[in-house]
């Protein structure tokens, strides 16, 4: 069995697959600039790729329930089943790259808020030793934001970063999860600076959520399939903890470099 040892949000994540080719394609296509020498995992995933897909059901998005000893992740192109106590998955995926990129999606969006973190649907830079955050859901520019930062900036991420609260403070962590900008994200961090919702607009604005708001406008951008109370709980309380100490804002924006002053003033 050969294993690839990967860290996203300071989570490392050792992959076992008896299909070395596989390991390496993954390798090549997406996790490249996440590998690891940290030799004991928070996670052991075993991939049992194949040529079909493990289950015939037309899925919208990834159903995620709790099942004897664990959760049950079921999706188009992976059937998981992640053992809570011992932090052991079995995956039975499409021999692809996507598919493995699905589930570790699905997997980080459940395993961070557990531990003081959270995935959130948002583009982000780091610049000058500091980490921004620029949130929405699909068309709200986040890709648009991480093109016009690219040549200044370092772009952690496009589509999803993860924000995890660590004992020197709150920090932002790139991922090899990517959207349209088309780039694998930077295995990066930084301390975060701010959280900006966008909304497109004909002037840029930049306007303070109240605590509340922020909380209802964050808890809407994160990233989870998972269901329950115990979840809910968890998401609520990482949330509350971030809004409580970063500053979240709406930034009104049109697609050029203005909003960019106004963000590093603020």
């Amino acid at each position: 069995m050969k294993s690839l040892n990967i860290s996203i949000a300071n989570t490392t994540l050792k992959m076992e697959c008896s299909d070395e080719a596989f390991l390496h394609e993954l390798l090549q296509e997406r996790y490249a600039a996440f590998i690891t020498s940290e030799a004991e995992p928070d996670i052991r995933i075993v991939l049992q790729p194949q040529p079909s897909p493990p289950t015939r059901t037309r899925m919208e998005s990834v159903k995620v329930r709790q099942a004897e000893g664990g959760w049950r992740f079921v999706y188009n192109t992976f059937v998981a089943d992640v053992n809570s106590t011992t932090d052991e998955a079995e995956v039975t995926c499409l021999r692809s790259a996507y598919a493995v990129d699905s589930f570790l999606r699905t997997l980080m969006a459940l395993y961070l808020p557990q531990h003081e973190g959270v995935m959130l649907h948002a583009s982000a830079v780091r610049y000058e030793e500091r980490g921004y955050v620029f949130a929405g859901r699909s068309g709200a520019g986040k890709s648009t934001v991480a093109r016009l930062l690219a040549s200044m900036a370092e772009v952690l991420s496009d589509e999803l970063v993860a924000i995890r609260q660590m004992p020197e403070g709150w920090q932002v962590f790139g991922t090899p999860f990517w959207g349209d900008f088309a780039r694998a994200g930077a295995n990066l961090s930084a301390p975060l600076q701010g959280i900006y919702l966008l909304q497109h607009a004909k002037q840029h604005r930049l306007e303070k959520f109240p605590r509340r708001d922020a909380l209802t406008a964050i808890l809407q951008c994160s990233l989870q399939f998972a269901e329950g109370a115990q979840v809910a709980e968890w998401m609520l309380n990482v949330v509350s903890a971030l809004v409580r100490d970063v500053p979240v804002y709406r930034l009104h924006f049109l697609p050029d470099m203005g909003f960019w002053e106004m963000v590093t003033q603020e």
